[in-house]
């Protein structure tokens, strides 16, 4: 009795152990996963952030969706 005791708690003890280990490296994996591609997200938030900052994505908004012209400019309407 005292054997098995002497056998399989350490057994169990470090498979435990490598157990957790195991899963904080796959998490350590997913984690940096998700940095890169938060990182990569960000990166593009930055840039839309500095577009509209400059006003060339407002101004090609602004007459694509909303129609809108500069003082003093012709207007062409085509038919289809």
């Amino acid at each position: 009795m005292l054997i098995i005791f002497l056998v399989i708690l350490p057994a169990l003890y470090i498979g435990r152990k490598a157990f957790l280990l195991i899963n904080a490296y796959h998490t350590e994996n997913m984690l940096c996963k998700n940095i890169i591609i938060l990182s990569a997200e960000n990166e593009l938030l930055r840039k839309r952030i500095d577009y509209y900052r400059a006003g060339t994505l407002l101004e090609a908004k602004a007459r694509d969706d909303l129609g809108m012209v500069k003082r003093n400019e012709s207007i062409y309407l085509l038919k289809k």
